[in-house]
């Protein structure tokens, strides 16, 4: 009975959700598979075993899919806001520059009046 236990220790639904104990490089992680089936729909699936995220300050971590699943999601949340920031900062990039086109534009229509009115009177 107790060697039944062992056996049945790591068995799960996908063979990718067990963590192997032993070192592992990150290149080596990235190449895992958990999940490649296809589901009730025919859509295909496929979950890597580990997510490789490189932080700001340069260092990379291989962060497993059910073991590290809320540290993924933040890190994804956080892209997200960082993706909305971004877009933000370019519409009033754009809105600026569409601005300066129209000032420009006018700018340059009123130095035409003048010019033509100066000619006139001289």
């Amino acid at each position: 009975m107790a060697g039944h236990a062992i056996a049945t220790k790591h068995l799960t639904a996908n063979p990718g959700d067990i963590i192997v104990e032993q070192s592992q490089s990150i290149e080596d992680k990235a190449k895992q598979i958990a999940v490649d089936k296809y589901d009730i729909t025919g859509s295909h699936i496929t979950v890597p075993t580990y997510f490789v995220f490189k932080y700001p300050n340069g260092e990379t971590k291989a962060l497993h899919h059910v073991r590290d699943a809320k540290e993924i999601s933040n890190l994804i949340r956080q892209m997200r806001l960082n993706e909305e920031d971004i877009a933000m900062e370019q519409t009033h990039s754009s809105h600026i520059n569409g601005l300066v086109v129209v000032l420009g534009i006018f700018s340059f229509a009123l130095l035409m009046i003048t010019s033509a009115l100066l000619i006139g009177i001289f």
